[in-house]
């Protein structure tokens, strides 16, 4: 299972906070996230990715797209976090393939986050 191959709830933690990192650095992404709490947010990437990769926790928050569609994310930014999920992943000590199936986990959100215009 994925959530125990990332380290179950503390290694998502980890990731979480690698990613909480490289996305405050990124000039590109950071302004998408300068109003919201970091703390927060943080917790939530680890929440959500604790329940959707097989671990005990069940996500009750928005839906991506409706928390998502303010921030105009195209796929060029898109892209950005996906290579920062990916090297926070790598950061944490995640084996290769871990990291692969979280990489594909997150493209496959892509129609979820992108806003292509639509409002």
């Amino acid at each position: 299972m994925l959530f125990d191959q990332l380290g179950g709830s503390a290694g998502l933690d980890r990731l979480a906070a690698a990613l909480a990192d490289r996305l405050d650095a990124d000039p590109a992404l950071a302004p998408l996230f300068a109003r919201v709490d970091r703390d927060r947010l943080r917790r939530q990437h680890a929440h959500y990715l604790a329940a959707v990769l097989g671990g005990p926790e069940v996500y009750d928050g928005r839906g991506l797209r409706e928390a998502h569609r303010p921030l105009r994310i195209d796929d060029e930014l898109f892209d950005r976090f996906l290579a920062h999920v990916v090297e926070s992943a790598r950061d944490t000590g995640a084996n290769a393939v871990a990291v692969d199936e979280l990489a594909g986990l997150v493209r496959g959100l892509r129609p979820a986050i992108v806003n292509r215009g639509l409002g």
